[in-house]
C-alpha cells in the first residue's frame, strides 16, 4: 500500500492520458446441433437461422403495420360516421327549436326532413357496419388458413430436416461399418 493511504493500480497512461485498453480475439462460433449429436454446424447454418428469425420478425412487424392502418382507417369512418349522425341530429335540433309546436303530435316538414336524413344516415351507418364484419370475418378466415398453412410447411420443413440428419448419420454408420477411410468419406 501507499504511504498516503492510497491504492495505486497498475497501468501507465498513454499519450494524450488515455488508458490503453485490451483487444480480444474472437474465435469462430461453432455451434452443436441438437439433432446430431456430436456434430458441429457450420457458422453459415446460424447465420441462415438467424436470417431466417429475421425476416419472420420483419414479417411480423409489417403485418402488425397493416393491422395499425386498417384500425386508423376503421377509427376515421368511424369518426366521420359520428361527425354525419351529430350533424343530423344538430339539424333535428334547430328545425323543433324553429317552431312552436302548436299540437304534440304535429311533426313540421323542415323536422320530418331532418328526421328522413337522420333515418338515411343511421340505415347508411347499419350497412357500413355490416360490410365491416363481414370483411373482419373474411379476413380472420385467410389469416386462419394462413396460418395453418404456414404451419403444415414448417413442420414439413423440419421432418424434411430430420430426416436429411437421419440419412447422413446412417451413411457415416455405414462408412463406419465397411471400413471407408474418413479422407475418402470426406471427399
Amino acid at each position: 500500500m501507499n504511504e498516503s493511504g492510497q491504492i495505486r493500480f497498475p497501468g501507465e497512461r498513454g499519450s494524450g492520458g488515455a488508458v490503453p485498453t485490451l483487444a480480444l480475439r474472437r474465435r469462430p462460433v461453432v455451434t452443436r446441433s441438437p439433432f446430431s449429436k456430436g456434430k458441429a454446424v457450420a457458422p453459415s447454418a446460424e447465420l441462415e437461422r438467424s436470417l431466417r428469425h429475421l425476416e419472420l420478425a420483419l414479417a411480423e412487424r409489417e403485418r402488425m403495420l397493416v393491422e395499425g392502418e386498417a384500425g386508423l382507417a376503421e377509427r376515421e369512418r368511424d369518426i366521420a360516421e359520428r361527425e354525419a349522425l351529430l350533424q343530423a341530429r344538430e339539424k333535428l335540433v334547430a328545425a323543433s327549436r324553429k317552431v312552436v309546436p302548436t299540437q304534440a303530435t304535429v311533426v313540421t316538414p323542415e323536422e320530418k326532413a331532418a328526421l328522413e336524413l337522420l333515418r338515411a344516415e343511421l340505415e347508411r351507418q347499419e350497412a357500413t357496419l355490416k360490410e365491416a364484419k363481414q370483411g373482419l370475418r373474411e379476413r380472420e378466415q385467410f389469416l386462419d388458413e394462413s396460418e395453418t398453412k404456414l404451419f403444415e410447411k414448417v413442420q414439413a420443413q423440419q421432418e424434411r430436416e430430420i430426416e436429411l440428419e437421419q440419412r447422413a448419420e446412417d451413411l457415416d454408420a455405414r462408412e463406419r461399418q465397411i471400413g471407408v477411410p474418413p479422407s475418402l468419406a470426406a471427399g
